[in-house]
């Protein structure tokens, strides 16, 4: 019987979400200018829209539901330096940048960087950004099938296609407006899901403790027996600044973001969504997967550094808190939240990827042939097969680290430096080309090295210990050749 409900309340969620982008099919084809709408949402978003979509796509199942959770099962609160400061900071950064984005006036950076340096530069843009949010958009289906495949009793398989089914049709039918659309009712359902997550936890440690109590159950973090779970400094400085290098640049660059930034009705609308996005990071990826964390940590403490094995590494905190602590009503309702949770950032994720094959890198080809389709049906598709590839991706998913620190690594080493070059009056073309193509090929190369314990052979002994040093010797290499090219301009000027 609690299977059946399980389904239930999941079918019934889907089946709301593909109404959603039927309705927004329906209204597009009405829409003089369909392309600029199916992309951008018309840009009429309200403040409201704007900070409740970009908070949607990050409260995420892989990101703010199991990896910052694991995060702070691992170190305490010192994972706050891990995923919650320097979003806090990309937040800042895209308040204060606003009114340079809005400028721009396009809907994604390498039509921006086209702009400035030509159409060649574009694919070399397009295609890392498409890379990056396919794999996010992976790593999404991926953690809710997860998550979702026990309480379902399916198959992890089955599981996943269906996930990826129904956010392909919305996407398809509705395009960015749709997306948005169900971010509002997704953020509901995620903050819901979350705070019940939050709330269980207190409940299991509280009918067992005290706060001074459970206060003195905190043994040391697994991931550094050394110091204290209540500590800031459990993780180590050297892997503070490398996640500093490998996040902030990219982030400040993130298309989903830029896109919000872009759809939005003026800059005060916008301002107001990254403010609201902003308040909504400190407390659904700070403070609550802080609580969550560590009342797990009292709940199923670490014996000895080792993690309980029911926790699976801290993956699965989140569904051994629903399995042992939550009634089954409570179990459906928060089945949907999970449901909710992936579908905002797959389809975040997926409508980036279709953004970047189609409308930067497809259109713009099938422009010069006299019979091209129309380019909102070149979207549509373009956006149900972004989904498609998510889902091939997420079938050899495994480590979330690593999908996150490469991944926001490639938009640090190939897009970062591309994107500064549009505000610099001296740029050429050849600085950006260069820069973007030795970034993204030196990411990989490095990234090998480090796996293949190359590296670590002559880097100094605190990057060593990181794992991260492929992304600072790509970066340095990126930002290298960038000059290297500006030089070779200026000695050519020069004779």
């Amino acid at each position: 019987m609690e299977k059946i409900l399980y389904w239930l309340g999941f079918l019934a969620y889907c089946v709301a979400v593909i109404l959603i982008g039927w309705r927004g099919y329906r209204r597009m084809r009405h829409v003089e200018d369909a392309d600029i709408d199916f992309w951008a949402a018309g840009r009429s978003l309200r403040s409201g829209a704007v900070g409740l979509s970009i908070s949607a796509s990050f409260m995420s199942i892989s990101w703010s539901c199991v990896y910052t959770v694991q995060l702070f099962y691992w170190y305490g609160l010192s994972a706050l330096w891990l995923v919650p400061i320097p979003w806090l900071l990309t937040m800042a950064g895209f308040y204060l940048l606003a009114p340079r984005f809005r400028e721009l006036q396009a809907f994604s950076q390498p039509e921006m960087v086209a702009r400035r340096f030509g159409p060649e530069t574009r694919k070399l843009i397009a295609l890392p950004v498409a890379f990056v949010f396919l794999v996010w958009g992976g790593a999404e289906i991926y953690a809710a099938a997860k998550v979702l495949s026990p309480l379902l009793e399916t198959s992890f398989f089955v599981t996943l296609a269906i996930v990826a089914t129904v956010v392909a049709i919305y996407s398809f039918l509705g395009g960015f407006s749709a997306v948005v659309t169900t971010d509002r009712v997704q953020f509901a359902l995620v903050a819901f899901f979350i705070l019940s997550i939050t709330g269980l936890a207190l409940k299991g440690v509280f009918s067992q403790y005290s706060l001074s109590q459970a206060l003195a159950q905190l043994v040391p973090p697994p991931k550094n027996p050394a110091a204290s779970a209540l500590s800031l400094w459990a993780v180590s400085p050297a892997l503070i600044v490398m996640t500093l290098v490998a996040y902030l640049p990219g982030w400040l660059v993130e298309t989903d973001i830029w896109l919000r930034i872009q759809a939005a009705r003026d800059l005060s609308a916008a301002r107001r969504g990254v403010l609201i996005a902003g308040l909504n990071s400190l407390v659904f990826l700070a403070i609550l997967p802080a609580v969550i964390a560590l009342g797990t940590y009292v709940l199923y403490p670490p014996l000895h550094g080792v993690i309980p094995k029911v926790l699976e590494d801290g993956a699965a905190i989140f569904a051994v808190l629903m399995q042992d602590q939550a009634p089954v009503a409570l179990n459906i309702a928060l089945t949907i939240g999970l449901a909710a949770a992936a579908m905002s950032t797959i389809d975040t994720c997926s409508n980036v990827v279709a953004l970047s094959l189609s409308y930067d890198i497809l259109e713009p080809w099938l422009q010069k042939r006299p019979a091209a389709l129309p380019p909102q049906v070149i979207a549509r598709w373009m956006s149900a097969a972004a989904v498609v590839l998510a889902f091939v991706y997420a079938l050899f998913t495994e480590s979330l680290w690593d999908i996150f620190y490469l991944s926001s690594g490639i938009l640090t080493t190939t897009v970062f430096l591309p994107m500064v070059a549009i505000f610099m009056q001296k740029a050429t073309v050849k600085q950006v080309k260069s820069a973007a193509l030795v970034g993204f090929t030196a990411t990989f190369l490095f990234y090998w090295l480090e796996k293949q314990v190359l590296l670590q052979r002559w880097e100094p002994a605190w990057l060593a210990e990181t794992g991260l040093g492929y992304i600072l010797w790509a970066f340095i290499a990126s930002g290298l050749t960038f000059v290297l090219a500006g030089i070779d301009k200026s000695s050519a000027a020069d004779r």
